[in-house]
């Protein structure tokens, strides 16, 4: 009790308490108070619409000597960007590309043999290559598609195996 008088206000605001919980009024409050308890509400709703940019299709189609692969992801709205990035031996994925890059509600990436992300990744087939797009929101999405790589005989074959998103 010694140090509470050496507070100032300390004896008064006690005997403030004291008299309103004898007296019966604002006992809950006035208890609240001295306990300095506090809660906090947060409340979540969901609007069913998120993510709002998310593919709705993603394909991969080859023309007829199979030499070009085009990766298509189709949306509801345009990406501000689109790269796409090689699956790597140790699970990881390499460095990011942007090189023949369509952007649109349907936005491409065309592969051949010469392309950078093939050129870097020759060794490896099947290769697996991540799509992703980013949104002026900077939300973004993703897909996969997997293809094979033919560099006998001249054939120079960049063959659509599966998509996946």
């Amino acid at each position: 009790m010694r140090r509470l008088k050496s507070i100032p206000g300390a004896t008064l605001a006690v005997g403030a308490f004291v008299f309103t919980v004898l007296l019966g009024v604002g006992g809950g409050s006035a208890s609240a108070l001295w306990q300095q308890s506090a809660t906090a509400s947060m409340a979540v709703t969901a609007s069913g619409t998120w993510p709002a940019n998310k593919f709705s299709g993603f394909t991969c189609t080859n023309d007829n000597p199979r030499q070009t692969a085009v990766l298509s992801a189709v949306g509801s709205t345009t990406p501000t960007a689109l790269s796409y990035a090689a699956l790597q031996s140790n699970g990881t994925y390499g460095p990011a590309y942007t090189e023949s890059v369509s952007l649109g509600t349907t936005s491409t990436v065309t592969l051949t043999i010469a392309s950078q992300i093939v050129v870097a990744n020759r060794t490896t087939t099947p290769l697996t290559i991540r799509v992703t797009a980013t949104y002026a929101d900077q939300s973004q999405t993703t897909a996969s598609a997997t293809v094979s790589l033919e560099q006998g005989n001249n054939s120079n074959k960049v063959t659509c195996l599966s998509t996946t998103f």
